[in-house]
């Protein structure tokens, strides 16, 4: 039985831009409930809990996001893995000692915010890890000198929009 295709994608217009503006994450566990709207499901209408949202924000040009689509036809499987990778700036004992912190979870809550405005929720069903990191003392005086961390995660779906701004989303956090 093959499924049902019921819709094609037009080529539109070219208002789009590339790239990643911010990132905010919390611990998974923190979340109680994720609403959202359709079967799949679609978009993300609501995030549910209490901690904090903390804001990693991200120098233009230097993050991105990839969701990787990967298919068995022996298997009959299909799963989504979704990369962020990020670059922040200027090595510093701080930063450094917070994404240590990050590293060590489990599972992490990642929304980003792509240059077109539009949030996205990695690991909505279980949850995202860092898997791969760097510090960079670079070269010559004009090098990056800063660190670049990698946010995965493995899903069923591939990854969700919210339904407005992180704001308007989220519940009982507080975004720092």
């Amino acid at each position: 039985m093959s499924c049902n295709i019921t819709a094609g994608i037009p080529l539109g217009c070219r208002d789009n831009s590339g790239g990643v503006a911010n990132a905010w994450i919390t611990a998974y566990d923190n979340i109680t409930s994720i609403g959202a709207t359709g079967a799949t499901p679609d978009q993300i209408t609501s995030i549910s809990g209490s901690g904090v949202f903390y804001k990693y924000e991200l120098i233009r040009t230097s993050s991105q996001f990839t969701e990787t689509v990967n298919a068995s036809l022996e298997a009959g499987t299909v799963f989504y893995q979704d990369e962020l990778a990020t670059y922040f700036a200027k090595m510093t004992q701080e930063k450094r000692n917070i994404l240590k912190v990050l590293a060590q979870n489990q599972k992490l809550a990642v929304v980003f915010e792509d240059n077109n405005g539009l949030y996205w929720l990695m690991g909505q069903n279980y949850g995202s890890f860092i898997s791969a990191g760097t510090q960079v003392s670079g070269k010559a005086l004009g090098d990056a000198n800063g660190l670049n961390m990698t946010f995965q995660s493995l899903e069923q779906f591939p990854i969700n929009s919210l339904d407005g701004t992180l704001a308007e989303v989220i519940q009982g956090f507080t975004i720092a």
